[in-house]
């Protein structure tokens, strides 16, 4: 903290928006490159998978090991209190919007999730980190200190989110779709009855449905590898190779399509991928959707022993770069357990529908059953890299003798240190700081690319009532409410004279959604359905949020400075 007792008005304004600029620049940097197809779906996905791997439990480990010391044990527990109330607060008003504005009730779970969850980590570190650069207001040791307090409410969002089984409010929203109708309930309880007593027939049928597929996509890639090479070729030649090929086996015929030489099925790939944008160009948005929806049909299809060869070659990412952005639909696709998750459902349902004599036992051990699965995955999700970072990071962290082997302490006299003169394990924290310092980067750049991809095909009647409420609720109510908690907490002595945990909680109330909420949606969407209204009402919400953020934000810092905190 500086040394001044008051801090001029010009000063923390222009500290509260400087950050600001560099979130939002990196943000656009992954919109643009989003745009052009370079931060691909499945690329942002591994990116996303490495960093919740890898780069954030680094991230976690640097921060709390190295500045969270023992006597910060009561901050850590009025944290976890803060944070409760944060997300009961937000989840109750989102209920309570829902019932004034009558939202759609097919995304009753979604809404509360957004009440919820915000994004409480890549944001408020990123702001923290540039925030007390300079040791203007916060000093650089301050700065990182606040980063571990961001750590501490993002434990305690993911035990609830996770732990705790939050996340099926959004899988609620989709209760009817997974359960199905009675006639996909029909058809999958008869399935296995009527494919055992048509096995025979039904095996030979399929045997000459495949062996006559497979001559019809030979047939057509070896006409398409005539046109490719511009070399002559008789129709009827082509048709009785066809022939001699249907009467092979499909063994043979499987190693035929192997033989094929690749850079003619690139050569084919690329001369489709022409065609395709030609006439893309010609007929606009409407034969983009055309192609979605196909490639949402063949998606669960089961043509892939019996599909052409050029369906081997995938894509490179020159040609994709290419083709139109990405968007949400590709997102869905990528995503969506949907499938999967619609069989389990349907034969849980028949599991209940079937009779049963023994009716008592079975419910006690159900009951046991759920109780069991319940402990289950919550002792699976602290298995997390992320969970286990946390734990055993503030197991460290609260231990003087621990902590002295990776940094320098007050217990560091009692531990020889290392040749260099450092303490004998802080190769690991150079190692952990050095990896977790790409985490915030990438994730906004994530945040950017999935802003991109975000699109609202269809708003249900009376919805913009819903977004604004949502939106004023989650950046105007909840960080005055955030501001009044604190002050409370401050006059009760909770905070003692620690003013950097009362900055970094009013900074978590005045945050917007976190967008995995795209990724939890996407995960239980039908990628083979032409709505899509809970994808639809959580953009909505999310853009109108990330396009006021820069006004709200500032406004709340420079607020609690100058006024709340006194500064």
């Amino acid at each position: 903290m500086s040394d001044s007792d008051s801090l001029s008005l010009g000063l923390v304004i222009y500290s509260a928006v400087k950050p600001i600029f560099k979130i939002y620049f990196i943000i656009a940097i992954g919109f643009i490159l989003a745009k052009r197809n370079i931060l691909t779906v499945t690329t942002c996905r591994d990116i996303s998978d490495t960093i919740v791997t890898a780069i954030m439990p680094c991230l976690i480990f640097n921060n709390m090991v190295s500045y969270l010391k023992s006597s910060d044990i009561k901050n850590i527990g009025v944290i976890l209190f803060t944070s409760c109330l944060l997300f009961t607060f937000g989840g109750f008003s989102a209920y309570g919007i829902h019932l004034i504005t009558k939202s759609p009730k097919r995304w009753l779970g979604g809404l509360i999730s957004v009440g919820i969850f915000p994004n409480i980590s890549d944001l408020p570190i990123a702001y923290l980190q540039t925030f007390a650069k300079g040791g203007t207001i916060f000093t650089s040791a301050e700065g990182n200190k606040g980063v571990a307090y961001v750590c501490i409410f993002l434990m305690g969002m993911t035990l609830l989110q996770f732990s705790f089984g939050l996340y099926r409010l959004i899988q609620w929203d989709f209760r009817d779709e997974l359960l199905g109708d009675e006639e996909d309930l029909e058809r999958s309880s008869s399935g296995a009855t009527n494919d055992t007593s048509k096995s025979g027939h039904d095996g030979d049928d399929l045997e000459k449905k495949s062996t006559r597929r497979t001559s019809d996509d030979a047939r057509d890639a070896l006409r398409a590898t005539a046109q490719t090479r511009h070399n002559p070729v008789d129709e009827e030649a082509i048709d009785t190779s066809s022939d001699s090929i249907l009467s092979q086996s499909s063994e043979e015929e499987r190693r035929r399509r192997s033989i094929m030489d690749e850079e003619q099925q690139h050569n084919e790939f690329l001369r489709v991928q022409t065609r395709r944008q030609e006439s893309s160009s010609m007929t606009g948005s409407g034969s983009g959707s055309l192609s979605r929806r196909a490639s949402r049909r063949r998606r669960g299809s089961d043509s892939s022993a019996t599909s052409g060869p050029l369906d081997l070659v995938p894509p490179r990412s020159n040609d994709l770069r290419r083709q139109q952005s990405q968007n949400v639909e590709d997102v869905i696709n990528e995503y969506s357990e949907f499938d999967a998750l619609k069989h389990h459902e349907l034969q849980k349902s028949h599991s209940r529908q079937e009779p049963s004599d023994e009716v008592e036992p079975e419910i006690v051990e159900e009951k046991e059953s759920k109780a069991k699965s319940f402990v289950k995955k919550m002792l699976q999700n602290l298995r997390a890299p992320t969970s286990i970072s946390l734990l055993t990071s503030i197991a460290i962290c609260m231990s003087p003798p621990l902590k002295a082997l990776f940094v320098t302490s007050t217990f560091s006299k009692h531990i020889p240190n290392a040749p260099d003169e450092q303490p004998p394990l802080s190769f690991i924290i150079d190692l952990v700081s050095y990896v977790g310092n790409a985490s915030v980067p990438l994730g906004l750049l994530l945040l950017g690319a999935t802003l991109a991809r975000l699109q609202v095909k269809k708003m249900p009647p009376g919805f913009w009532k819903t977004a604004l409420l949502i939106t004023f609720t989650r950046l105007v109510v909840l960080p005055i409410f955030g501001v009044g908690v604190t002050t409370g907490f401050n006059n009760g002595g909770w905070y003692g004279n620690d003013k950097l945990v009362r900055f970094v909680s009013v900074l978590e109330f005045g945050l917007p959604n976190a967008t995995s909420l795209v990724y939890f949606t996407a995960f239980y969407t039908d990628p083979t359905s032409d709505e899509h209204l809970q994808m639809d009402c959580l953009a909505i919400c999310l853009i109108t949020q990330y396009l006021i953020l820069w006004f709200t934000l500032p406004f709340l810092i420079t607020f609690t400075l100058k006024v709340s905190m006194g500064m």
